[in-house]
């Protein structure tokens, strides 16, 4: 339930439909800003499932949050942007951007000052019964669950990769990839979740990660890294702490499941990117620009290898009608 505190000068906090669906299984309260003009509101970009859901909430004209966490999941809290802090079940956190705010348990009760007009934040839940599983399958019978604060802190940046993951996959077309996908990348994160608190239980290597059989996961996250990320300056290095993986696992995984390097892969979506621009009129040494490349006699040559032709009769060909729709 959500209901703004009483205040005359406030209007009742709006949900949309997908934070309705997104946060259905929390009970919220929110208060609204003294003097706000116009209504609060808290809206959501969410995917739900039964192993992992994962929400980026954005609240504004909120002073207060008070919700209570579902029954038999886990919920872990990143920091976007704003300040906001309080207690969970009586421990204390504050808001760090990019950063774990806190763990919360099933039935949890969360209290949160917002000190910003806005604020963002993450919420992954985690399903309990999941994360037992996983335990067991990694050798240890029981869930140290207690070990889960210490245990993903410096883990936020493969969490947040795989959250945008999930919802990138989401409005993804329902190809075949799709739904495998989306279980790859659940089970990844579950697995993850699992393997480090066991590492800090002291029964596995600091540095345990997800199975092997989780590669497909390594390699969906980092080209949707890509994918989101094409014009910024990118190595192996960026693409492994984006993953939260080692060099040589991310190269082992694009290499068994691809048969090219993380780097081939990236320089192919960046040339299917500079084709698109192409196709769309842009000038060669734009597309180029604008796709993350460099317009030089070495990219024309790859795109001939790739395309057949080079980048400037791609654009010759649309300048003469042979890609446009007819109408």
């Amino acid at each position: 339930m959500l209901a703004g505190r009483s205040n005359p000068r406030a209007e009742t906090v709006h949900l949309d439909a997908a934070t309705v669906e997104a946060l259905g299984g929390f009970q919220i309260k929110a208060g609204l800003r003294d003097g706000l003009k116009g209504a609060g509101s808290i809206s959501t970009e969410a995917f739900a499932a039964e192993r992992v859901s994962v929400a980026k909430v954005a609240t504004r004209g909120l002073s207060t949050w008070r919700s209570r966490n579902p029954e038999n999941f886990i919920t872990v809290s990143i920091g976007v942007s704003g300040h906001y802090g309080g207690t969970v079940q009586g421990r204390p956190y504050a808001s760090r951007d990019g950063k774990l705010n806190y763990v919360s348990m099933p039935n949890d009760i969360q209290d949160a000052l917002i000190g910003t007009e806005e604020a963002v934040g993450w919420l992954l839940n985690f399903s309990c019964d999941e994360l037992l599983r996983e335990c067991k399958l990694l050798g240890q019978d029981d869930c140290p669950v207690r070990l889960l604060g210490e245990a993903l802190d410096g883990s936020e940046s493969f969490l947040e990769s795989a959250a945008q993951h999930l919802l990138w996959l989401k409005y993804a077309q329902p190809e075949a990839w799709h739904e495998s996908s989306i279980a790859s990348t659940q089970a990844a994160m579950v697995s993850f979740v699992a393997a480090r608190m066991i590492s800090c239980s002291g029964r596995m290597t600091a540095a345990a990660l997800p199975p092997a059989h989780h590669q497909a996961s390594y390699v969906d996250l980092a080209i949707s890294y890509m994918e989101q990320s094409l014009t910024r300056p990118m190595g192996l290095g960026d693409l492994c702490e984006a993953c939260h993986v080692s060099a040589r696992t991310l190269q082992i995984a694009f290499r068994q499941l691809r048969d090219e390097t993380p780097m081939q892969a990236l320089r192919g979506l960046r040339l299917k990117q500079m084709r698109a621009f192409l196709l769309q009129g842009e000038d060669v040494s734009v597309a180029c620009l604008r796709s993350g490349l460099s317009p030089t006699g070495r990219t024309s040559a790859l795109y001939f290898t790739l395309y057949g032709e080079k980048p400037s009769q791609t654009s010759a060909g649309f300048e003469k009608g042979l890609f446009r729709s007819k109408s």
